[in-house]
């Protein structure tokens, strides 16, 4: 969806973007349009080519990294109950970017700045919107008229499923225009399909046993969205969400019912490092967790939930790749490869690693 009322401009023109979502900071960049990018969010780490001149323009009340995922479940329920985002947008900072594009998301505010947020920061740029703090109060001053010039498009993007994610590149483009990014969108969702079809056949004909995702683990939380799409690309039987089915709580009873053959941990937004060092701290956490069939045969993966599936981006096939690889064994691994299946994005946790944790 869209909301502004720019004129179109001319096939070649340089539009300055604002990306407020790390995926779509991903999805740019492999357009070409890194250098376009002047303002991005805390969380956007990846490609570095799109950080290099871009401003941060929004903050966070919840400091991750430091926190457990029981206090950051606690946090962002507490928010989300009260009606507030967990993240802002500093608008002095979004307004001397001057943005032509800015992008953004709706299917998730706990991911990124709520939508509200975003459209209404945006209308405070345009005619109309207050002056800047320092500006005459009859509206008359420098600042009002700065702000009069700006009038940025907001695209928000919305993938529910893997096959939304891939339109998404097609939206991006569209919304900035130029021929040459949309001949570039078709080229490289073409690149991202056939390296699926790469990781179908790396698995077509294997028995295709029963994983699980969890997406969060403090408490349970099942992975959805796209999510499912690549559990059955990478041929598995996935008994906990189906396409497009949003993320859900499940108790750990229903959890240990399930009697998976395989375990998959992403945590949502966390590196390999979080996502490992948590998943060892459940063998403490929940005595049920070493009682697993999986645990005791070494069939639980810990994998970077940042980088390859939290993200409805490009980096979504590596992710298919390193499900395949992690379910499938050193076989498929290396029929894929470091390209497709990187081995610094999973590490097999054995019962071994708890004890000496």
């Amino acid at each position: 969806t869209a909301m502004g009322s720019n004129k179109d401009e001319e096939d070649g023109a340089r539009k300055r973007i604002v990306s407020l979502l790390p995926s779509i900071t991903e999805i740019l960049s492999s357009l070409g349009v890194a250098s376009q990018i002047v303002g991005v969010t805390h969380e956007c780490d990846h490609p570095p080519e799109a950080l290099s001149g871009a401003r941060v323009v929004t903050t966070s009340d919840i400091a991750p990294h430091a926190m457990t995922q029981e206090e950051i479940h606690e946090a962002v329920c507490g928010s989300l109950s009260n009606g507030m985002s967990l993240y802002g947008i500093e608008g002095a900072a979004l307004r001397d970017v001057r943005p032509d594009l800015v992008f953004t998301q709706s299917l998730c505010d706990v991911c990124a700045v709520s939508y509200p947020v975003v459209l209404d920061a945006c209308a405070k740029l345009i005619g109309g919107g207050r002056p800047e703090e320092g500006a005459g109060g009859d509206g008359e001053g420098s600042g009002a008229a700065f702000e009069t010039e700006l009038d940025p498009r907001v695209v928000s993007m919305e993938p529910e499923n893997l096959r939304d994610v891939l339109e998404s590149f097609h939206v991006a483009a569209r919304a900035i225009g130029t021929p040459e990014v949309v001949e570039r969108s078709v080229r490289v969702t073409s690149d991202i399909e056939a390296g699926l079809d790469r990781v179908r056949s790396a698995t077509r004909g294997r028995l295709a046993p029963r994983v699980g995702f969890l997406e969060w683990h403090g408490p349970l939380f099942t992975g959805g969205h796209w999510i499912p799409d690549m559990l059955r690309i990478a041929n598995t039987i996935y008994p906990m969400a189906e396409s497009g089915d949003r993320s859900k709580a499940i108790t750990d009873d229903e959890f240990v019912d399930l009697d998976l053959d395989c375990i998959l941990v992403g945590p949502c937004g966390f590196s390999l490092e979080r996502s490992l060092r948590d998943t060892l701290a459940m063998w403490k956490k929940k005595p049920w967790w070493r009682e697993l069939r999986a645990v005791k045969e070494g069939r639980i993966f810990a994998l970077d939930g940042n980088s390859y599936y939290a993200r409805p981006g490009p980096r979504l096939l590596q992710g298919t790749g390193i499900m395949a690889a992690c379910v499938h064994g050193e076989e498929v691994a290396k029929d894929l490869g470091n390209a497709l299946a990187p081995p610094s994005g999973y590490v097999r946790v054995t019962v071994d690693m708890y004890e000496e944790g």
